[in-house]
């Protein structure tokens, strides 16, 4: 957690955030995040997306990203993947009903983690996806780290243990919507929100 507090009022509404790099950009792949984040039933009230064209990693391209956001919910949408048209409506409906700051559905396409169904503890956190509907306000309080070495290296663990730090911490709820509402697409080139690996190699 890095402590800053975002102190400014925050208007009604989802954000999504779309974190790139150049090789989405020329490959066509962003184009397929974008057409799925226009289709959504519940229509964001703003779409923010990050090109790391210095290439320092998701870690630093989702910081800025948050930065920006000014709405009271920000969603996640990486720029490889496909929401499925009621994947916000879905969330939003879930964190409303069960007054959780972060809910996160599961994928289409092999699943490697397992996680799919299991019910999240924020006090014994288990790794969630990353497409997921989160509290401004609690996520601009984690914040990103960039990528670390461990079991899981990646930024977005490091984002869901501080969220689940905090929810332990003042009796918050994380929800887990065990169904399938968009699609990982494992194309052999994910960059794991490292700058050097994957299609983020560059030429």
């Amino acid at each position: 957690m890095d402590g800053t507090v975002n102190t400014v009022i925050l208007r009604p509404g989802v954000t999504v955030c779309v974190a790139t790099h150049p090789e989405r950009q020329t490959s066509g792949l962003i184009n397929r995040a974008f057409a799925s984040v226009a289709a959504q039933t519940l229509q964001p009230s703003a779409v923010l997306v990050c090109n790391d064209l210095d290439r320092r990693g998701a870690g630093a391209n989702r910081r800025r990203l948050l930065a920006m956001v000014d709405t009271e919910w920000v969603a996640w949408c990486d720029s490889d993947d496909e929401l499925m048209p009621e994947h916000l409506e879905k969330l939003y409906r879930v964190a409303t009903e069960t007054d959780s700051i972060f809910v996160f559905s599961w994928f289409h396409g092999p699943d490697p983690l397992g996680h799919f169904g299991l019910p999240f503890n924020p006090c014994t956190p288990h790794h969630t996806t990353h497409n997921v509907l989160v509290r401004t306000d609690i996520a601009q309080e984690v914040g990103y780290q960039d990528n670390q070495i461990g079991t899981y290296a990646n930024e977005d663990w490091g984002f869901i243990t501080g969220v689940a730090a905090i929810a332990c911490e003042r009796g918050l709820a994380m929800t887990h919507l065990a169904e399938r509402t968009w699609t990982y697409h494992q194309h052999g080139q994910n960059s794991s929100g490292q700058p050097g690996q994957g299609d983020a190699r560059g030429a």
